[in-house]
Order: C-alpha cells, then sequence, then structure tokens
C-alpha cells in the first residue's frame, strides 16, 4: 500500500510516478527493475519513492491492482458483447485481453511482465495477494451456463479452463521475446495456441 505522503501529492505529480514505474518494469521486469532509472524519469530523489513504498515489490503490487482494476472495470462493460456459448465466451474474452494490452501498450507490457516474472518468491507473494481475483474471473464467465450440456458442474468446468489456460499463458509467457516481438504478433500467436487447448477441453466435456 503506499503511504499517505503518496496520496498527499498531487494527482500531475502521481501520475508522472506512476507512468515511470509502468514503463521501468515494463521493460526490465520486476527483479531487473532500476529504482535509479524511475526516479531520474520521474525527478524525484530515491528517499522519495521509499517513503511512498516501503520496497519495489510494494510498488509493483500496487501498479499491479491499479491496472487489473482498470482492466476489470472494462471486462464488466464488455461481457455483455461475448458469445453465450462457453467455449466462444473464453475466446471472446481472451481476445478482448490481449487487445486490452494492445490498446494499453504500456499497462499491457507491465502486465505481462509481472506474469511473466520467474522470480519464485515474488511469484508465491503475487498469487497470495492476487489469485483469487483471477479465480473470480473465470467463474464470472460461467454465469447463466446449462450444465446440461456438460459431463462436469460448472465449479470443475471453471477450474479447468482457469489450469488449463493458465498453465498454457505460463508456458507461452516463458518463451516470448518481450522487446523482439510487437504486441499484435504476441496477440495472434497467443491465440492460435489457446484456441487448440479450448477445443481440447471443449471435446472433452461435452455430452
Amino acid at each position: 500500500m503506499p503511504s499517505k505522503q503518496f496520496e498527499q501529492l498531487s494527482e500531475d505529480k502521481k501520475n508522472s510516478i506512476i507512468e515511470a514505474c509502468l514503463i521501468e518494469f515494463a521493460k526490465s521486469g520486476v527483479i531487473n527493475a532500476s529504482t535509479n532509472s524511475i526516479v531520474k524519469n520521474c525527478g524525484i530523489s530515491k528517499g522519495s519513492l521509499f517513503k511512498y513504498f516501503e520496497t519495489k515489490d510494494e510498488l509493483c503490487f500496487y501498479l499491479f491492482e491499479m491496472v487489473t482494476n482498470e482492466m476489470l472495470g472494462d471486462l464488466t462493460n464488455r461481457m455483455k458483447d461475448f458469445s453465450s456459448e462457453i467455449f466462444q465466451k473464453i475466446i471472446d474474452y481472451s481476445v478482448w485481453e490481449t487487445s486490452w494490452y494492445i490498446d494499453n501498450p504500456v499497462k499491457g507490457r507491465f502486465v505481462i511482465a509481472v506474469a511473466s516474472e520467474k522470480d519464485s518468491e515474488f511469484v508465491e507473494k503475487l498469487q497470495n495477494r492476487f489469485g483469487a481475483k483471477s479465480d473470480n474471473v473465470y467463474l464470472s464467465l460461467m454465469n447463466n451456463l446449462n450444465e446440461d450440456d456438460l459431463k462436469v458442474d460448472t465449479k470443475t468446468l471453471s477450474n479447468l479452463i482457469k489450469w488449463v489456460v493458465e498453465g498454457y499463458n505460463k508456458e507461452f509467457l516463458s518463451g516470448i521475446d518481450m522487446n523482439g516481438s510487437t504486441l499484435q504478433d504476441l496477440k495472434d500467436e497467443y491465440m492460435k495456441g489457446l484456441t487448440g487447448y479450448i477445443d481440447a477441453i471443449k471435446k472433452g466435456v461435452l455430452k
């Protein structure tokens, strides 16, 4: 959580710090992000930065919560446009998510950098703090699902899709070149692989 000193800054100053942090994390990842670069780019001292946020991890988590809350707000507004058929809805959701990254490139690369971080201690902290949020997203996609057509219940299907998609995401993110690929290239490659997995789930759970 940010300190009271940070909250009391002007909106322009806060936004300047946030932008500098997002750019650095997006470029370098969490562990390799340089606080020296951050303070240089937003015109504050390192001492001030650590008065606002106790650790680099806390700074990253603040940004991650801010960005993902913005994404979830946009998702709520868009879900009405998704297919009512659950497997197509998952594809629609994934298309929307990757399109959101393209439309918001700094924030998109930041989320990808955080999600692809390999440091085990950081990954555990991230999962403990934000794991429930991803569970809720998948469950929300299951609203009004007719279980009569399925071999499994809604909760089981939600977990199955979550585990497969998150496993695929982890594998995909570990192999991408963040600096050598455009977000559109990554989207095209990602969707091609994901569609194959979703089709496999569909064949396995439909009656």
